[in-house]
């Protein structure tokens, strides 16, 4: 692809996740239980306390995406100081409403994507935070480089709940893997309509760029990270699902894992 129509295509993605998720709004969370049910939540918390106890105290924490706080509230809440960063003025606007008092001298809150942030960020962090955000990106790797290189040595660097892309092992598992997907789904859509919240299914396939290859492949964001100077620790694979039993049952009984979480440490100078 051409510089100008890739500059292009940045552009049109940008403005597409500028428009779904002033949409979305203060509500983002209630339209995505997904990141909200009992099993997503133990995932979170697990994840927020195994990062969180290799910090050290007041850490530094930069936050890529970071939405109505979904990362940014948990670290805040265990003492860390988060530079939160999002393109979304509605969407820092609902976390902003979410801040404890007690909390507000530790948080700084930038209205910027990504890329443009990164471009200019000259500070570095005892961890970055990319959640839910690579599969907004038109190119991942120049991304997580440049995230990279605004972490301190021994920093963390945590990608959390990013579509995973993989081949199909078993034509069996994945045809009740997409059963169970439909069943999922049509449940939460008629829970919406009777709690009578809107949803924008013409909005996300521009703006959930990514998912229209697959998703992201943790082991190409591994070798990135491994050429940045980081060592991964670990890559968590499971199913998520808008309802905790669904997301149960495809991560313990079919092991037919769609997200994916990864840490990595980058490597003492």
């Amino acid at each position: 692809m051409n510089p100008p129509d890739l500059a292009e295509l940045r552009a049109r993605v940008l403005e597409a996740n500028r428009r779904v998720h002033a949409r979305e709004n203060a509500r983002y969370l209630t339209r995505h239980p997904e990141q909200t049910n009992a099993f997503q939540k133990r995932i979170l918390k697990r994840t927020v306390r195994a990062v969180g106890r290799e910090l050290p105290a007041g850490a530094r924490v930069l936050d890529l995406g970071c939405g109505t706080g979904y990362l940014s509230l948990p670290f805040l809440e265990r003492g860390c100081r988060v530079t939160g960063v999002d393109l979304s003025p509605e969407m820092l606007e609902a976390l902003d409403a979410r801040i404890p008092e007690a909390c507000r001298d530790r948080i700084r809150t930038v209205e910027a994507d990504a890329e443009s942030f990164l471009a200019e960020e000259a500070e570095t962090y005892d961890a970055v935070l990319l959640s839910a955000l690579l599969h907004h990106l038109v190119e991942v790797a120049p991304v997580v480089r440049r995230a990279c290189a605004r972490l301190k040595p021994g920093g963390l660097f945590l990608v959390f709940f990013e579509p995973l892309k993989q081949a199909v092992a078993s034509p069996g598992r994945f045809a009740w893997h997409r059963a169970l997907a439909r069943m999922d789904e049509g449940l939460y859509r008629g829970v919406m309509r009777l709690r009578r919240v809107p949803l924008f299914d013409d909005e996300y396939e521009e703006s959930d760029y990514q998912r229209r290859f697959g998703g992201i492949d943790p082991g190409s964001l591994a070798a990135t990270l491994e050429d940045e100077g980081l060592t991964v620790l670990e890559v968590e694979k499971y199913s998520a699902r808008r309802f905790a039993g669904f997301a149960f049952l495809g991560t313990r009984l079919l092991r037919t894992p769609n997200t994916f979480n990864l840490l990595a440490r980058k490597n003492d100078s």
